[in-house]
């Protein structure tokens, strides 16, 4: 590139897509294919409606600071053209606070950008939960999912339907062995759920028996005297109440893939 064109903070610019460089330490590790073809197809139609932000690079070159998923649909739209904005300040913050607000993040995208973002500003938690706007303790749950093991982390990074509840409980196992024993349970229980659907395996029949029986479980739930019960039954009791809060979860969510 053979002129460094100078740009004025938040004003809009078209600018070749050739230009724009990812950079490498953006949040987003995995895009969703289906979700991604949706927006292909939307800027087929309606063009880019929204401006990617970007700081200046070496030699030209533009570093995306939020919208490298904007940039990949608008390449396979064979758009040469795009919006974008120049930004300045902690590159990123600004991506990563735009991701958080667009919840383009899975939960393990985001307590690994929130753990990477602390390190680079040495933030401390009450530090970067003002940032992120959220309160201190949601904040150690999310960054609490940054001690999961490498291949649980590897396995659930693009899936959505693996609930930030669910990681953080397996992330409370103190060892690995056992938060290895809880992913391997979680996913036995997905397979096991999604197999019965297949077999035509159901609870109750209708959608008013199965109310009736979450009712009356709610109400053994509130009714329980718990004064008595050992530390053996409050964990037998505290597993099922886990997997059946997983299962709620992948009810209301279902996966649409199990790898």
């Amino acid at each position: 590139m053979a002129t460094t064109p100078t740009f004025e903070k938040g004003k809009l610019y078209s600018i070749p897509i050739s230009d724009f460089r990812p950079d490498p330490n953006q949040p987003r590790k995995v895009f969703d294919e289906a979700a991604l073809m949706e927006m292909v197809d939307s800027l087929k139609k309606h063009g880019m409606l929204q401006p990617v932000l970007f700081r200046p690079g070496e030699q030209g070159w533009k570093i995306i600071v939020a919208g490298e998923r904007r940039i990949e649909a608008a390449k396979r739209a064979v758009l040469n053209m795009i919006p974008a904005m120049m930004v300045e300040g902690n590159a990123s913050e600004i991506a990563l606070v735009e991701n958080l607000v667009r919840q383009d993040l899975t939960s393990l995208e985001e307590a690994e950008a929130l753990q990477r973002l602390m390190e680079e500003q040495n933030y401390n938690q009450e530090q970067l939960a003002g940032v992120i706007n959220k309160a201190r303790t949601t904040l150690n749950e999310i960054l609490s999912l940054n001690r999961l093991p490498q291949e649980i982390r590897d396995e659930c990074r693009g899936d959505r339907s693996v609930s930030r509840t669910t990681l953080i409980e397996i992330a409370r196992r103190k060892q690995t062995r056992g938060m290895l024993t809880a992913w391997q349970d979680y996913k036995d229980r997905v397979a096991k759920q999604k197999e019965g659907r297949k077999k035509g395996e159901k609870g109750p029949a209708t959608p008013q028996e199965l109310k009736t029986w979450l009712d009356k479980t709610r109400g053994k739930l509130n009714d329980a005297d718990t004064g008595n019960w050992s530390d053996e039954d409050r964990i037998a009791v505290n597993d099922s109440l886990t997997a059946l809060q997983e299962a709620i979860g992948i009810f209301l969510n279902p996966p649409k893939n199990l790898a």
